[in-house]
């Protein structure tokens, strides 16, 4: 495949913000010819100088290219998960009239949405959509680390004509910084903060002040230490992680797992200890290294401990809940996916899944702009 020709809308913005061409050179760090040749596209400017042009028109690079064959889309790149790999095989939606573009993990469990064919800056890339846009518009992009999450995607465009979702895998940290800055349209949160959730509305109300934010429950789960079968270490406590040679499943700081251990080691006046392990990605991930042998003890969701056939002792009790903008909520496709966690199917499939509790499940706590 050729490099895609590009076409910019430089010029329109420029006229807006009411700059001459000789005022955005300088603005810029270029001469107005380069200006002139920019705008007229006989030249692609660097990664640096679309930055540049960006910032002098309060815009993003995204809204000053796209491609010339109409084959292609300019969207916002979400940051790549340090602990993911990816290549060109992006999931894509679009939030409040701007796309947004999640690389995918090369293993195709998941089909793409489209396929990076170039990269305007290091946050901004030319995809080309492997299905109709129409469709993509529809997408509803949800991040977070719960596995049932998967299910409640695949149900969504079973049920609804006008909307579909995807699921994208990642700590409640990474959810928050991508809902925060556009890149998805709804995370998922959980703290260690007791049954009631507080510890997440107040996350929220943290983040978000200014807007109007709904936080919608999904489910209630226990987090707990994930064992071999029989645990033949007896680890029971917070001071057990502290034994010399123990291997620990260790999540990335700011996932929920990764706060319930940091709090545990905090009890024992121990915080600033350096514990040993693999770092897993994610609750399936924590399991899968605890039975093959990798780690001795890991903490993670109840589920997946069950499904795996280890042994679980339960450490706290928490929420896992949705957190959206209360103006994507109030509208399809959004409002489908919450819609979504009343469907009586859903409903029974939670029922069955262990070590999920779906007794409050849709309810909602409307946070207010401060």
């Amino acid at each position: 495949m050729g490099e895609p020709s590009l076409n910019n809308a430089i010029r329109r913005h420029r006229e807006l913000v009411g700059l001459s061409q000789q005022s955005l050179g300088e603005l810029a760090g270029v001469s107005r010819q380069a200006i002139i040749a920019i705008e007229g596209g006989r030249q692609v400017p660097s990664t640096s100088l679309s930055l540049r042009l960006a910032r002098a028109l309060r815009c993003g690079v995204e809204d000053l290219f796209s491609l010339n064959s109409g084959s292609g889309i300019a969207a916002r790149l979400a940051p790549r998960d340090p602990a993911s790999v990816g290549g060109a095989r992006v999931a894509l939606a679009q939030i409040d009239g701007r796309w947004a573009a999640h690389l995918l993990p090369p293993d195709a469990s998941a089909a793409a949405d489209g396929l990076v064919t170039a990269t305007v800056s290091a946050r901004t890339g030319l995809v080309r959509p492997l299905t109709d846009p129409a469709q993509l518009r529809r997408n509803v992009l949800v991040s977070g680390c719960a596995p049932i999450l998967g299910a409640l995607a695949q149900r969504v465009g079973g049920r609804f004509a006008d909307a579909r979702a995807t699921w994208l895998p990642a700590s409640s940290h990474r959810s928050l910084d991508l809902l925060e800055q556009g890149l998805v349209h709804i995370a998922g949160l959980h703290l260690p903060g007791g049954p009631l959730g507080e510890d997440n509305v107040a996350a929220v109300r943290r983040r978000f002040p200014d807007q109007r934010m709904l936080v919608v429950n999904l489910t209630r789960w226990r987090q707990g230490f994930v064992l071999p079968a029989g645990n033949p270490l007896a680890i029971r406590s917070g001071a057990d992680l502290l034994r010399q040679g123990l291997k620990l499943a260790r999540r990335e700081e700011g996932a929920g797992a990764h706060a319930l251990v940091q709090r545990l080691l905090t009890e024992q006046g121990a915080e600033h200890a350096r514990l040993l392990g693999p770092l897993a990605a994610g609750h399936a991930e924590v399991a899968q290294l605890v039975r093959l042998g990798a780690a001795d003890v890991g903490v993670a969701i109840e589920s997946v401990a069950l499904a795996a056939g280890l042994d679980f002792v339960p450490l706290a009790a928490e929420r896992f809940d949705l957190v959206v903008p209360a103006r994507l909520a109030e509208a399809a496709p959004v409002s489908r996916l919450l819609d979504m966690i009343d469907d009586p199917a859903f409903r029974t499939e939670m029922d069955e899944l262990p070590g999920y509790d779906g007794e409050l499940a849709g309810h909602a706590t409307t946070l207010e702009a401060a």
